[in-house]
């Protein structure tokens, strides 16, 4: 009984029989490839499988990029994505990720038309999110950060982009929910050279060796939406914090009087804080928390970086909107002294730990250490702190508003926590670190004393102090 398998390896290996009279013709490689197309996805795999054994995936790969002057072979850019189109529907991630591995050979990062980039675009498209969590993980091994260089007469092309890490953003941003976090598991600690890689950061060097460098971080922004749609606050806490040290790279990179010109950092540090923001704002409650008591983001530096650039970028009032999630809940609508008495058991003790009010501590704290990063001019800082503090009593009043009858108690701790913001907003003598430390706890209005507990409050000024003492944004 004939095996289609075998008869298409057999076909495969006439096709791409070489001699110095007798090259790969461009029929012989469209012949093997219509051999690999023509099966179904079982049968497929299998015979990647034996051509990539034989070594001959090499060698297909190899002939479809041809692109050298005595090439008689090589698939011109659409008849290559077809054939990737149809692969990423039918192979398995790990025979993706080998076909991906047998193209890298072929171009050394870069090349014509990019195949591995443009492998995973397909497989981001055309793929079940299962084979491209599958495909990630077999991918890891390959992402290693190296960058490749183009050169041309005069000058020369560093691009900060290693293929593979570049083919795994693309994939990575493509997941989401469930998937997306298999995708960030999978792919585990290499997942700060994706992220460097999805800035796309080039360095142009010409004659006389001046230098200009841009990035286009939109990969980033994708990796990031992925991110937010995850469940698992503590995951999202960890990308949060590979995604800062990425941007720091990018924030700190500056032009040089006569050495180097840098283009686009604006446009490219807005879309990675858009990214950054996405994530807080999917679970400010539960992303906060993880970044307040996770051993690697408990200085706050993570944050306070992050603040700073928002800041920079005048978007305070949006800060102002996960100031008052802490303090109201994500929904906006919470009693703010329950939640900042609430507590949970420590894992593994049997301690006590209230989350809420050391994350809103952890907030303010890096918060104030961003405006003293950001300027030592007193009246500019508290500029700063009020365009945060505006927005949130904008929320709080909102919330005070909202069913003042069902839940009188919780109408009352809004109300207090309310006058606690428009005080520390009207008090002419508060810098901003005073300014941001007054509002975020509920004061009773009637006899201005604190809302809450000596446990609630002493929870967020150990955070609060911590991070202002340890914060470097």
């Amino acid at each position: 009984m004939a095996d289609p398998v075998t008869d298409a390896a057999n076909t495969i290996s006439t096709k791409l029989e070489t001699g110095f009279l007798n090259p790969v013709s461009n029929d012989d490689i469209k012949s093997a490839v219509g051999q690999i197309t023509n099966l179904p996805a079982a049968e497929a795999n299998q015979l990647i499988d034996r051509l990539e054994s034989s070594g001959q995936l090499d060698q297909i790969a190899d002939e479809i990029n041809d692109g050298s002057w005595f090439g008689n072979g090589g698939l011109s850019a659409d008849e290559r994505r077809a054939f990737f189109t149809d692969m990423a529907g039918k192979l398995s991630g790990e025979n993706l990720a080998a076909l991906s591995e047998s193209f890298s050979r072929t171009d050394g990062g870069g090349g014509e038309f990019g195949a591995v980039t443009d492998l995973s675009k397909e497989i981001a498209t055309h793929a079940s999110p299962q084979t491209r969590v599958d495909y990630i993980a077999a991918m890891k091994p390959q992402v290693d950060g190296e960058s490749y260089t183009d050169t041309y007469f005069g000058g020369a092309v560093n691009h900060d982009t290693d293929a593979q890490a570049a083919a795994v953003g693309n994939v990575l941003g493509s997941l989401r929910g469930s998937y997306a976090e298999a995708g960030f598991n999978a792919i585990g600690d290499r997942l700060p050279h994706v992220l460097t890689t999805a800035t796309d950061g080039e360095l142009r060097t010409g004659m006389g060796g001046h230098a200009t460098t841009t990035w286009d971080a939109q990969g980033y922004r994708d990796i990031m939406d992925a991110a937010a749609s995850m469940g698992d606050a503590d995951l999202k806490a960890r990308v949060f914090d590979a995604g800062v040290d990425t941007l720091r790279s990018v924030r700190d990179t500056n032009s040089v009087i006569g050495g180097l010109t840098v283009m686009g950092k604006d446009d490219a540090l807005r879309t990675m804080t858009d990214g950054l923001t996405a994530v807080i704002n999917s679970d400010t409650t539960g992303v906060m928390t993880e970044l307040t008591y996770n051993r690697e983001t408990s200085d706050g530096s993570d944050f306070a970086a992050y603040a700073k650039e928002m800041l920079n970028q005048d978007r305070g009032a949006e800060l102002g909107q996960q100031m008052a999630r802490l303090q109201l809940g994500n929904d906006e609508n919470g009693d703010p002294i329950q939640r900042l008495n609430e507590t949970i058991t420590v894992p593994g003790t049997d301690q006590e730990r209230r989350p809420n009010a050391g994350a809103l501590g952890y907030f303010v704290g890096a918060t104030y250490a961003a405006t003293a990063s950001i300027t030592k001019d007193v009246a500019a800082q508290r500029a700063m702190a009020t365009s945060v503090l505006d927005s949130a009593l904008a929320i709080v009043d909102k919330a005070a508003r909202k069913n003042p009858i069902a839940g009188a108690v919780a109408s009352v701790a809004k109300e207090w926590t309310h006058y606690a913001i428009n005080q520390a907003i009207s008090d002419p003598t508060a810098d901003a670190a005073t300014q941001l430390e007054n509002a975020a706890l509920p004061v009773n209005s009637q006899t201005g004393e604190l809302g809450v507990g000596d446990d609630v409050l002493s929870a967020f000024e150990d955070t609060l102090a911590s991070v202002q003492r340890r914060a470097r944004p």
